[in-house]
């Protein structure tokens, strides 16, 4: 049978997450009829409520703990690790706030068992069923065109609470971010050339609880998003990095000696300091991305 695991990051959702966990529990029960032996995992991420038990009680497999609250990210990946460790073939990440559809799962889990993707996403907006807040869709168009961009991946919805992962990818992620992991993971599982897919599900007005989503959201992730890239791809950041300060060198060294050229100035470079500081920058910049790059290469292999 192929061994599914359930992530369920929950923090302080004492509301929902009994209910989460019995509506998963009913899906394993039809699955088994198909070769599917799901089971549950909860991460309590450091909750000051009865989340952690009311899990238990609704018959979770495994409540991992976070001893304080660690943020979205950290939690799933301590599930995905977690899940790793006791053999699981694929991973779903799922919420636990009752805004995704379990009946959903194994639409998710069909791009994985046919071998057609490593990686597949849950699509909300085709079955959306309430009117996400103006700011929260904006911010989801404008990182899912950014995912789209850096993976040439064909990304509908970035930020879904629901996604499943293949063994392939369980054994080489990085998850470096504690605070969010949609993007995290699709720039990460690109640069190590997993096979993505992304399949329509649907999605419910919260009832209880506070999305995590603020407009402190970008300051956040960019940040997380680079350190990804760093660590994947470090060429990709230092290269452009290095490239941008040996042409501002060039460019004022040439306009300096132009000047000089035509007489304008009194010797054939002006500002000799920066010159030679962008210039010494930008070489050390690039040599140590690619310096990076084979550490990164040989700890790959």
């Amino acid at each position: 049978m192929k061994k599914v695991f359930v992530a369920v990051p929950a923090y302080c959702e004492e509301t929902t997450v009994g209910a989460t966990v019995e509506s998963l529990k009913k899906l394993a029960a039809k699955l088994v009829d198909q070769d599917i032996d799901l089971q549950v995992y909860v991460v309590n991420d450091g909750s000051s409520d009865a989340t952690a038990e009311n899990a238990k009680a609704a018959g979770a497999d495994r409540v991992v703990h976070h001893r304080v609250n660690q943020g979205l990210g950290a939690a799933v990946r301590t599930g995905l690790l977690a899940a790793k460790r006791d053999g699981a073939d694929i991973v779903v990440k799922f919420d636990a706030d009752m805004q995704h559809d379990p009946d959903d799962i194994p639409h998710l889990l069909a791009p994985i068992l046919d071998d057609e993707a490593d990686v597949v996403y849950g699509n909300r907006f085709e079955k959306i069923n309430y009117k996400m807040p103006f700011v929260r869709r904006v911010g989801n168009l404008v990182f899912t065109g950014l995912m789209r961009w850096m993976t040439n991946w064909p990304v509908r919805d970035s930020q879904p609470g629901i996604f499943a992962v293949s063994r392939a990818y369980l054994d080489v992620l990085y998850i470096p971010g504690d605070y969010n992991y949609t993007q995290q993971i699709l720039i990460d599982a690109y640069h190590k050339g997993m096979r993505f897919a992304q399949v329509p599900v649907c999605f419910h007005e919260r009832e209880a609880g506070k999305s995590f989503v603020s407009l402190k959201y970008p300051f956040k992730v960019l940040p997380q998003i680079l350190r990804v890239l760093v660590g994947v791809k470090p060429l990709k950041v230092f290269g452009p990095m290095g490239l941008f300060c040996l042409g501002l060198c060039a460019v004022v060294a040439v306009h300096n000696l132009m000047m000089w050229l035509t007489g304008g100035a009194s010797k054939p470079i002006q500002q000799v300091n920066f010159v030679l500081g962008s210039g010494m920058f930008g070489l050390q910049t690039i040599f140590f991305g690619l310096l990076a790059d084979l550490i990164v290469k040989q700890h790959s292999n």
